[in-house]
């Protein structure tokens, strides 16, 4: 997961010590958690998160700990430990960086500014999957949280010291059935305003609270609603190997909603982690589903019975086959767990 981190103080600030200390454990929560850093390295916040992440990176070296293998966020590659890989600043055309921890990269735009001719969204936002906006009194940490709006990414502002963020926090507040529900309760995105001074615990928190917004634990299961056995039993087999993962796996049928169906499958899709589609009966409805979710750019997992023909623009598609249930939960741990681990990066 990537995560952008924006905002700014001043030294003078009253708070200054209690920021600077946040900015560091923040940091430090975005690796120890697995996730890659984001910053426009412009200012001394920028730098003081980048530098603690810098440094938490050294420390994580692999001759330094034993990963847990079965834990997708221990199980690190290559990349795992490459600072330019975890960590991706650009700054804006003509200004010069504030730090040289991890990449650095030339933005193409010379400002934020939400007025200009053409609107290009700005390489961090594009790439961010949340937004951390800390304190700022600046008109910039409005212009970044309104980039996110557009952008329809989660924003996590930081409130607890006040500024632009505290109001930004209000805002979002307001709109949170809107924006939030279903994913996160307000009690926890109320950890953003928590009056608790462990600082580093906070920041963990923090961090946890953007997976749950951005790494979803639902999956959906577009099928057939056929009463063969072998169907209901590739279901059964979806809900348990999602089980082992941690994901929670359902289907949606005229059993099991009360409104609209084709829209309620829409909003899962919408929200899920991933998708599992079974292509045994080829039939219309699973193939609009299929076509929704991957023109979200959603993680696909396609199955079908041994002997299925599929479509020639599906032919290409790695693809699940299963003659036995053995066969279907073999191939989805194995799916699963390149998803999980794609998730985390």
């Amino acid at each position: 997961m990537k995560i952008l981190v924006a905002g700014s103080f001043e030294s003078d600030d009253l708070r200054a010590d209690e920021l600077t200390a946040f900015c560091q454990a923040l940091g430090v929560a975005i690796i120890s958690q697995g996730h890659t850093l984001l910053s426009g390295c412009m200012n001394n916040l920028d730098m003081l998160v980048a530098k603690a992440a810098y440094e938490q990176l050294l420390q994580l070296q692999p001759s330094k700990i034993e990963p847990d293998i079965s834990n997708p966020k221990t199980h690190f590659n290559s990349d795992s430990f490459d600072p330019k890989k975890r960590m991706i600043s650009y700054v804006m055309s003509g200004k010069k960086p504030v730090h040289n921890f991890g990449m650095v990269v030339k933005s193409r735009l010379a400002d934020w500014e939400l007025s200009n001719e053409s609107l290009y969204i700005p390489e961090q936002i594009q790439m961010a999957d949340a937004l951390i906006p800390i304190s700022g009194g600046s008109e910039g940490t409005y212009i970044a949280a309104n980039w996110a709006r557009i952008s329809r990414k989660p924003l996590l502002p930081v409130a607890i010291f006040g500024g632009a963020t505290e109001k930004i926090y209000n805002q979002e507040l307001s709109v949170f059935n809107e924006k939030y529900a279903g994913k996160i309760s307000e009690l926890d995105y109320q950890i953003l305003n928590t009056l608790d001074t462990n600082l580093p615990k906070i920041a963990a928190e923090i961090v946890s609270l953007a997976e749950k917004l951005v790494l979803s634990k639902q999956v959906i299961a577009i099928m057939s609603y056929s009463e063969q056995r072998q169907l209901e039993d590739a279901y059964e087999s979806f809900q348990l190997v999602c089980e082992e993962g941690g994901y929670q796996c359902q289907r949606v049928d005229h059993s099991n909603t009360v409104g609209r169906i084709v829209q309620e499958i829409i909003e899962k899709i919408e929200y899920a982690a991933f998708v599992i589609a079974d292509l045994t009966e080829l039939k219309t409805n699973v193939f609009y589903e299929l076509g929704y979710a991957d023109g979200l750019r959603k993680p696909v997992i396609i199955t079908a019975k041994e002997g299925t023909e599929l479509p020639f623009d599906l032919a290409d598609k790695s693809t699940v086959f299963w003659n036995s249930q053995r066969e279907l939960k073999d191939g989805l741990r194995t799916k699963i767990g390149l998803i999980a681990k794609e998730q985390l990066s």
